[in-house]
């Protein structure tokens, strides 16, 4: 299982302080898959082999162990981690998520879908919410498996900023940057080392 970083941002500790005062009596595998998936900032693996590593006899009883402990799934909880750290390195640096998709050997085509999957937004609408709106989305998520809510959410909210991109115009900024996006990688031919992915995966 490796990590893309070796210390996960701040907006990701944030995140999994949250979900640990959220879900206080979490049994030690469920933590451990937690701390893993933060400071990796997404995905540790096929859940076969994730259950293979903490002891358990296959992925469906790690499956079983996420659910009854009020946790989304892993490929899930790692899908949140992944989006909620490309927005912050959009926040702090200004990339793209094209850029950020090369630099991953990710087909970019595959990121954008997993962030219409996960927060059921676009990309460009993603971004001018920001980092807090989305650790907040997640939180929410972890908190409607939870039927008895142990901590209110609104102690881990923060300020956001309305979007910077009006109705009419929120398509409008992803499709250029998508669209030059496209061109460059039909000029240069696909990126090297990369092999096809699915959305899932990215």
């Amino acid at each position: 299982m490796i990590g893309h970083n070796p210390v996960p941002g701040p907006m990701l500790i944030h995140s999994l302080s949250a979900i640990r005062a959220a879900r206080p009596h979490l049994t030690l595998l469920s933590r451990v898959v937690l701390e893993a998936i933060h400071l990796s900032e997404g995905s540790i693996g096929p859940a076969r082999a994730v259950a293979r590593h903490l002891g358990l006899e296959n992925r469906f009883q790690l499956a079983r162990l996420l659910r009854r402990e009020g946790l989304p799934s892993l490929h899930r909880l790692a899908a949140w981690a992944t989006v909620l750290s490309w927005v912050r390195a959009a926040d702090h640096t200004g990339v793209s998520l094209c850029r950020m998709a090369f630099r991953s050997n990710r087909y970019p085509a595959a990121c954008y879908r997993l962030v219409r999957e996960v927060t059921g937004l676009r990309w460009g609408q993603v971004r001018a919410r920001g980092s807090a709106w989305v650790q907040l989305q997640f939180l929410r998520e972890i908190e409607e498996l939870d039927p008895q809510p142990r901590v209110s959410l609104e102690h881990f909210e923060q300020p956001i900023a309305e979007p910077r991109i009006g109705l009419q115009n929120r398509g409008a900024s992803l499709r250029p940057s998508y669209r030059a996006c496209q061109a460059s990688v039909g000029r240069a031919g696909r990126p090297p080392h990369v092999d096809a992915v699915h959305p899932r995966h990215c």
